[in-house]
């Protein structure tokens, strides 16, 4: 079982065919240095098996680790074009798709939705972290029933409030409130500081100056910027169409990305 993803210790400002592609490998069993088995990658109804080789110090079972992925991996057929090495375009061009496109009004008006649907199409779970298989592939269910719970939950604190006239409010509404407000916005976070700090890592993508804390800064401060940002990296909306209903904002033809 394995999960894809290009991670390179050292970054590169451009693209160019010397930055590999690697995948993520789940460690069947307890396997030593060297040892040669099988694994499957690539999206479910579409996996292709591979020859893996163990890495120095061999591995336990269930450990990730990374590999390349072979050179002759899945030739001629249609393939996501996604930019390695840098960003394909800036936090602030969101409207480089289009003004009217799905994926820069899913961010805006809901954003761990359009991050639910980024998830989704790269196969992280539901906080933003590689998982397998099985974690991963109801992922955009898990975040939009999360979305909905603290809309009503939000919405039944409302009528709570409203039936009291406002005045002499019980103190367990404001509190409730509170703890839900804090709760969400600490997973909002924490998910999409994952997300954009493993799809940095997958496409070798160094950060600017803040190092580290670039991803959290981004999170909490320009959130929507970079949902749409990771959305039009890993899109290649010139070519497939963004789709506002559906699980990946992709059109159905469109190819996984491996």
């Amino acid at each position: 079982m394995a999960l894809d993803s290009d991670y390179k210790e050292a970054f590169t400002n451009e693209p160019g065919t010397d930055i590999p592609v690697k995948v993520h490998i789940i460690a069947p069993s307890t396997l030593p240095e060297g040892y040669i088995f099988e694994a499957e990658i690539g999206a479910p109804g579409a996996k292709k098996t591979i020859s893996v080789e163990v890495p120095p110090g061999g591995v336990v079972e269930g450990q990730i680790f990374l590999i390349p992925l072979p050179d002759d991996f899945a030739v001629g057929e249609p393939r996501v074009n996604i930019p390695t090495g840098h960003w394909k375009d800036g936090t602030f061009d969101c409207l480089k798709a289009g003004i009217c496109h799905p994926s820069l009004w899913c961010a805006l008006c809901c954003t761990q939705v359009a991050m639910g649907q980024i998830l989704q199409r790269l196969r992280f779970n539901w906080l933003g972290e590689p998982a397998s298989d099985s974690a991963t592939k109801s992922t955009f269910k898990v975040v939009l029933t999360l979305v909905l719970c603290y809309v009503f939950f939000t919405i039944f604190l409302e009528i709570a409030e409203g039936s009291t006239g406002y005045q002499d409010i019980p103190f367990w509404i404001p509190t409730l409130r509170f703890v839900g407000s804090i709760l969400f916005t600490i997973y909002s976070i924490y998910s999409l500081m994952k997300l954009r700090e493993s799809v940095r890592a997958k496409y070798s993508i160094p950060t600017e100056k803040c190092g580290a804390c670039e991803d959290v800064c981004c999170s909490i401060w320009c959130s929507c910027c970079i949902v749409s940002q990771m959305a039009r990296h890993t899109g290649e909306y010139e070519t497939y169409k963004g789709r506002l209903c559906s699980e990946t904002g992709m059109a159905a033809h469109t190819p996984s990305v491996v």
